[in-house]
Formats: C-alpha cells, structure tokens, sequence
C-alpha cells in the first residue's frame, strides 16, 4: 500500500512540475507587464563651478526625457525598467553648458529551468542614455580619440554612420556592439569640425619625427663595454666551445663565432640605422602625399582607417569603412545661455538579442519622440 501511495504521489509532482514547465516559456515571459521604477541620482565629479543650488533646473529636464521613454514603451513586454539621474563630467568649454544625463536599464525576465519558475535577471545589456551637453558614448576617449594631436589641440575619429531614423543620421558607437545613437543639436550647426587632410598630414609627418628623434634618442644612449670587457667576454665565449664541443669540431666552431661576432658598437649602429630606416620608411608616404595632393584635396576632410598610425593609407571614404578625423567646434556653444539649458543632445540605445529585448528595441524605434527631444534644444 506504501509503495502504491509513493507512486502516487511521485505522479503528482511530476505532474506539477511538468505543468510548471509548461507555464515557464517565451509566452508567459512576454505576458508579463513591466513597469519603471526610478533609482537615486548618480552625482559623480560634477561640473565644480555650477552650482548644486541649480540642480532642480537639470532633474526637471531630465524627468521630461524620462517622460519619452514612457511615453513610447508604457509597459515593455517582459522587463522591468530602471531609470535615474546622473549629473557627472566637466563642461566641453570653460563656462560653457554643463553635462548631464538620462540613464535606463531594463532587466528581462527568464525561465529558471531549475527551480521552474520565472525569475528576473541581474544582469542586462539593454541599455539606453540620454547625454545632455556632452558626447557620451557617441564619442569616447577610450575608443575614439585620434593618436595625434592637431595644432596642439587633441582629436576625435567620428562614428560611424549607418543609416537615418526619423530623419536624423544613425551612428554606431565604437564604445560597443549591437547599440545605435543619435546626435541632435542646434541651428543646423555641430559641436565639432573635420580636420582637414593638410594638417593631418603635417600633425602626422610631426608624431613621425618626434618618435624618430626619441628612438634615436634612446639608441644612442646605450651603453657599450670597453674594449677590454669585450676582449675578455669574446675569450670566455671561445673557452666554452673548447668545453662543449668534440675536439674535432672546435676550431670549425671558434671560426664561425668570430666570422659573426659583432662588438657593441657594430650593434649599436646597426639598430640605429634600422631604426632610422623603419621611421624613414614612414615619412615617405607621408611626405608624397603633401607634395603630389592638389592643394584644393589638402582642405578636404581627412577621412582615414583606424590603422593610420601603423599602416598609413591617405585617405579613404566614409562607404569604405574609413572615419573623419574632428576636434571640438567651441564656436558652436552659446555662453549667452543658461548653462543648465541643452545645446546638444546624445541619444544611444543598445539592446539584447532576446526577445523581450527586441519586442522592446521595435517598440521604442518605432514611437519614440525624437522630435520633443530635438524640441528640447536651448530650452
């Protein structure tokens, strides 16, 4: 009778958990509504001359963006939304707007086939920022700044472009994958500008020859031994293969130590003039840009792959995967205006392959309002 009632009671569990099972699929995940939940504001290296007293002006602008996030996703299937406050970062010009940002994360619930339950994930590459007055990771100084500096002012690679949404031009951010971001500013004007292929050439053709001059620099500093150390090391070399090697191969093998010897001075020059040709070979190409280039094709945008510093290659185009070189344009900021006002704007946004994830990255390309966002510009 026992063992009737064990095998009884083994049938309903499995049962149970099979009906659980059951529950615990794609379907159920997305039935589930999310809602948005706000988090403490991140106050990180704030701008030091805005005043904290002026906060209120930048969390009221920030709630207003946290609006068009809830606006186009009210409920997303199958996530829970997180969003806070950030204010972090120096102004790009003295005096100039201050930075601040819109932050969102967005957790998936998942089947945990082990416990057989719905559970919600800790961790998450479904993000989205909103950068006020900053470039954020539309432009990064890990990941874009140029190696070379410009008329002594530092350089960016620009993103590059993959297509339009709602009539503004589509980036990819090169600080990660599968995101996309928009740059939204105003007057028709951009915070930054190209550099033109001259000065490339000529701020490139200078890194060159300062690298050559430390090299060389480096070079011929190496110490060497007197003659006599190398006398005596060149005696203590040919004693050993008197010791290691059969009486009838030594003096073939003392002759081809000495037919290679070379002194520390003979090496020393020796990766002086490698040196010097390794750089020389460098400057060539650059140097036969600057002369054959028409003078009218110096002033067009230097437009160059990533490997330029490496493997110079002048210049390609945007459709062959090449990136324009720019600096900050620091006429574009009004100082006139509050500096709490923004005068651009970074939208980026990144999602996960799931399907929760992509259900919410339609939802959000589809109604999203960029143009209350584009509305937000010096107000």
């Amino acid at each position: 009778m026992k063992k009737m009632e064990g095998i009884v009671y083994c049938l309903f569990i499995s049962a149970v958990i099979q009906a659980q099972t059951q529950d615990c699929d794609v379907n159920t995940i997305m039935a589930i509504k999310g809602k948005w939940v706000s988090a403490p504001n991140n106050v990180v290296y704030p701008e030091k001359s805005f005043p904290s007293g002026q906060y209120n002006q930048l969390y009221t602008r920030l709630d207003k963006i946290a609006g068009f996030f809830q606006e186009a996703c009210p409920s997303p299937a199958g996530i829970e939304a997180t969003w806070y406050r950030s204010v972090r970062g120096s102004s790009l010009v003295k005096n100039g707007p201050v930075p601040y940002q819109f932050n969102s994360l967005y957790q998936g619930w998942y089947c945990n086939k082990n416990l057989h339950k719905m559970m919600l994930g800790s961790e998450t590459g479904t993000w989205s920022f909103v950068y006020v007055n900053d470039f954020g990771w539309f432009m990064t100084d890990q990941n874009d700044k140029a190696s070379l500096t410009i008329s002594g002012a530092d350089a960016w690679m620009l993103p590059r472009k993959t297509g339009e949404w709602q009539g503004v031009t589509l980036y990819e951010s090169s600080a990660s994958r599968n995101n996309h971001v928009i740059l939204i500013t105003h007057k028709n004007q951009l915070p930054y500008k190209p550099v033109s292929r001259y000065l490339f050439l000529q701020a490139l053709k200078q890194k060159i020859e300062t690298d050559r001059k430390m090299q060389l620099d480096v070079n011929q500093k190496t110490n060497v031994r007197t003659a006599a150390e190398e006398e005596a090391a060149k005696q203590r070399a040919l004693d050993n293969i008197a010791k290691t090697n059969r009486p009838d191969k030594v003096e073939q093998r003392k002759a081809d130590y000495l037919k290679n010897y070379k002194s520390d001075a003979q090496l020393k020059e020796e990766n002086i003039q490698r040196s010097l040709k390794y750089f020389d070979d460098r400057l060539k190409p650059v140097d036969a840009e600057l002369n054959n280039e028409k003078k009218e094709d110096l002033q067009l945008p230097a437009i160059i792959d990533n490997n330029y510093i490496s493997n110079f290659k002048c210049c390609t185009t945007e459709e062959k995967g090449g990136r324009m070189m720019l600096q900050l344009n620091t006429e574009y900021f009004n100082l006139q205006l509050p500096r709490y006002m923004p005068q651009m704007i970074v939208l980026y946004w990144s999602c996960d392959k799931n399907g929760a994830a992509q259900q919410f990255k339609k939802e959000f390309e589809e109604k999203f309002p960029v143009k209350k966002l584009q509305d937000m510009i010096d107000k």
